[in-house]
Order: C-alpha cells, then sequence, then structure tokens
C-alpha cells in the first residue's frame, strides 16, 4: 500500500471544505464520544510506513485522551507503536470522519493491547447540506414563527409544522389558504426556528419549491426553504439535533425497536 499523504488528507485542495473541520476541542470531543458510542469501526494509516489496520475508539477520557483499541496481532501493534502519526477515517451516520492523532503509546485497557494519544487539533466531518435531510418525528417537533415586517416573529404562538429539516434548508407544511405568501425565490419575512425545547433560532428563509399533500382530505402545502446567511453557530445546533434524532433512531433499529 503506497505511503499516506496526510497532510493532504485532512486539508482538501477545496477551501470550501473547511466549513466541515471542527477545530472547538469540545465539539471534537463530543463527535469522538459518538463513535465510541456507536462502535465505529476506525482504518487507521500510519505514517511513516504506508500500512493500514482497523481499530475503534475505546474511550475519550476527560482530559480529552484517547484510547484506541490494540491489534490481535503482535507485529501490527509493533507497527502501530512505531508511528508518528495515524490518519484515521471512519463514518458516523454515513458521514465520513476524518482526524489525525501523534505518537500513539502502547498500554493494556482491560486486560487487552491498546493505545492511548492525545485528542486531534482538527476533525473533518464531510457533512454536506444536502445530506440528513431528517423528517421531524412528532416527538421531537420544529415549528417556524413568522414575524410580518412590523411585528417580530414570536415563537410562543402558533407556528407552522416542519416537515424535514437539514443543515441547508426546511419544508414547512403550509395551509391551503396561506399558501399564497410563499412563491419560490421570494426572501421570506423574518423568522424564529423553534427546535423542541430549545431556545428559538433567528433565521432568514428563501422558498426553493412548492408541491401540496393530502392528509385526512385536506389539502397543505409543502414549501421548501433554503437558509439564507445562518451562521455557523446556528447550523451547528441544527446539525446536532439532526446526528441526535438519527443516532436515536439507528439505536431504535438496532434493537429491534
Amino acid at each position: 500500500m503506497p505511503a499516506v499523504d496526510d497532510a493532504t488528507t485532512l486539508s482538501p485542495p477545496d477551501d470550501a471544505q473547511e466549513k466541515y473541520t471542527l477545530r472547538e476541542p469540545r465539539e471534537i470531543a463530543r463527535v469522538l464520544r459518538a463513535l465510541v458510542e456507536a462502535r465505529s469501526i476506525i482504518t487507521a494509516n500510519l505514517v511513516p510506513g504506508g500500512h493500514s489496520c482497523a481499530t475503534a475508539l475505546l474511550d475519550v477520557r476527560e482530559d480529552g485522551s484517547l484510547i484506541l483499541d490494540g491489534n490481535r496481532h503482535d507485529a501490527v501493534n509493533r507497527r502501530i507503536a512505531a508511528a508518528s502519526k495515524l490518519v484515521c477515517s471512519t463514518q458516523l451516520d454515513l458521514v465520513p470522519i476524518r482526524f489525525r492523532i501523534v505518537t500513539p503509546q502502547a498500554l493494556t485497557y482491560e486486560g487487552y493491547p491498546a493505545f492511548s494519544a492525545a485528542s486531534p487539533d482538527a476533525l473533518l466531518r464531510l457533512q454536506r447540506r444536502e445530506m440528513f435531510r431528517l423528517q421531524v418525528s412528532p416527538s421531537a417537533p420544529v415549528t417556524v414563527h413568522f414575524g410580518d415586517g412590523t411585528v417580530p416573529p414570536d415563537a410562543t404562538t402558533g407556528g407552522l409544522r416542519v416537515l424535514d429539516i437539514s443543515g441547508g434548508g426546511i419544508a414547512i407544511a403550509a395551509p391551503e389558504d396561506d399558501q399564497a405568501r410563499f412563491k419560490v425565490q421570494t426572501r421570506l419575512p423574518p423568522a424564529l426556528l423553534r427546535i423542541a425545547d430549545a431556545d428559538p433560532l433567528p433565521v432568514t428563509l428563501e422558498v426553493a419549491h412548492v408541491g401540496h399533500f393530502e392528509v385526512r382530505g385536506v389539502q397543505h402545502w409543502r414549501v421548501g426553504c433554503r437558509f439564507v446567511g445562518m451562521n455557523a453557530a446556528a447550523e451547528q445546533r441544527v446539525l446536532q439535533y439532526v446526528f441526535q434524532i438519527e443516532r436515536q433512531r439507528n439505536a431504535r433499529q438496532r434493537r429491534g425497536g
């Protein structure tokens, strides 16, 4: 296997992917703990040497250090211990994850070979906006509340139901008599997005497409909207909700529920 260029692995030539790189330690730790919980298999490319092996994260400690599973073959463990870097690739809820750790140290963890290492300085989560369009569950509702230009939006009053949500936008259920204000390419008035019981997020929405569906003989309009100018913190809130609900659903499926 050819040697791995770890610099290009974590620094894609497309600068647009920079927004998918996490650098805040708490956010990185959150993703790594999710990998532990999901028991995700990690492909670790050893630098130098060009070898690769399968491993898994066993623990993310309070100080941020990591425990990685060792290998049943001593020769592989020796190669890992001799590596200056491990370039790690895996998936979480179908989203590719990449990170790099340095100078892994051999140890015994719960009676088995393992390795410890410091938390990575950066983690690349190749989330695309069009991915993870999550159908909203009634048990974790999302609503959107509009103002009218003179009256600001109020999240304590009845809003419109959000049918699905992603990092790039939402689909809204609009009543038949309210459809006229949702024209394609229209920038909608200021709005608040309420996700479950969290504080509402100010959002700007632009109508991307309009369709209709029927519920118990009543016509409703499905209005697909994209977020406009959403800041990174708000986008992260949306994605956290999406990932949380998706993980819960996957866990229920694994349990057969």
